[in-house]
């Protein structure tokens, strides 16, 4: 079962609408602060990558309105300046990735399996001329206890981290990355281990084979 921020640090849920509130406000400024790091992380993986092109079919990255349980939430990606994301992607990394997507999911505690709302911050683009496994291999270098994981049907690489012993705050990042595209998915709300199989969940659904 999946365990919401406020099981895991041990409070409980939070009472009354100003706790709500309360967590809310956090939950945002955590998936602030998981976007932020997701944009270096893609930058620095990127453009550290081994510089070698990979083959196979040619994919598609869509953002579409549910993922499964999870709903795109509009609001929140305003209040974390998603947009801002895209651009800072594509222009910071030496022109490398392209055709950049993001979206941010929630799904209820019901829904989720947990006793708080589970959130995950998607961002994902094309790849130019760099291989998966140098990909995967920059992601586990840039960041202490990073793991290698399975990368679900559609193939590729994948890893995994539990960023808190990076950045301030509780965060998961699971990154992919395959012949010509890349994913990152982050969450406030989750450890690394249920982040991965909410990647390989949702990958199939966010990245189509295109020919």
């Amino acid at each position: 079962m999946m365990a919401g921020p406020d099981e895991r640090s041990g409070r409980g849920e939070p009472s009354g609408r100003g706790g709500w509130k309360s967590l809310k406000r956090s939950r945002v400024w955590l998936l602030a602060g998981a976007a932020g790091l997701a944009v270096g992380v893609v930058v620095v993986v990127t453009v550290g990558a081994l510089l070698l092109g990979g083959s196979g079919p040619a994919h598609a990255l869509v953002t579409p309105a549910k993922l499964g349980a999870y709903v795109r939430k509009p609001q929140l990606e305003q209040q974390m300046n998603a947009k801002d994301l895209q651009q800072q992607v594509v222009a910071k990394s030496a022109g490398q990735a392209s055709d950049v997507v993001d979206a941010v999911y929630e799904a209820n505690s019901a829904a989720a399996g947990g006793t708080s709302p589970q959130v995950i911050l998607f961002i994902g683009g094309h790849l130019s001329g760099v291989s998966p496994t140098g990909f995967i291999t920059s992601f586990t270098d840039q960041f202490k206890g990073a793991r290698s994981t399975g990368a679900g049907n559609m193939g590729g690489r994948a890893a995994c981290v539990n960023a808190q012993q990076n950045v301030a705050g509780s965060v998961a990042l699971c990154t992919w990355a395959d012949n010509d595209t890349f994913g990152l998915v982050a969450s406030p709300t989750m450890d690394a281990a249920q982040l991965g199989a909410q990647m390989r969940a949702i990958r199939p659904d966010v990245e189509h084979v295109t020919k």
